[in-house]
């Protein structure tokens, strides 16, 4: 049962790695435009606009000001390392785990395989009593019943 858990808890781990992973992607290094039309309709697309639109590029450089990409790699890569390293020590605990288990299985083997040796050498004895034992009393004897009531005589 704690193995599933700990494999379930690995795994929302892992997907949350991802997940940041994917979230960290330069998505934002795409251009987008704001389209104005002649009616006043705005569109927002990744394309230019017409020719007969007015367009306009939107900035779309990251909010935080002291955005480095050198730092953000140095990041990625420290989170692939960590990934790595709870991956490494989860298989570790797994193979441990493995090997405790099968350390209990050949012990509780050895135990059974020693339990039956002794039965095996030892006589079984079964007592029943000694033979022709019979109580220190006599048994009861049939219980006792009213006796009836004679019928009134009123003629």
């Amino acid at each position: 049962m704690w193995r599933d858990v700990a494999n379930a808890g690995m795994r929302m781990r892992l997907l949350g790695a991802l997940g940041l992973a994917l979230a960290a992607s330069p998505s934002w290094a795409q251009e987008v435009f704001r389209c104005t039309a002649a009616d006043g309709k705005v569109t927002y697309q990744q394309s230019p606009c017409p020719k007969t639109d007015e367009a306009r590029k939107v900035d779309t450089t990251p909010a935080n000001s002291d955005y480095d990409p050198a730092q953000r790699e140095r990041l990625l890569k420290a989170g692939d390392e960590a990934g790595k390293r709870l991956e490494a020590r989860a298989a570790a605990e797994e193979a441990d785990r493995k090997r405790r288990e099968e350390q209990r299985e050949r012990d509780e083997q050895r135990e059974r395989e020693a339990r039956a040796r002794e039965e095996a050498r030892e006589p079984q004895y079964i007592y029943a009593g000694p033979p022709g034992w019979r109580p220190p009393y006599p048994p009861p004897g049939p219980r006792p019943q009213p006796r009836p009531v004679p019928l009134p005589s009123g003629r």
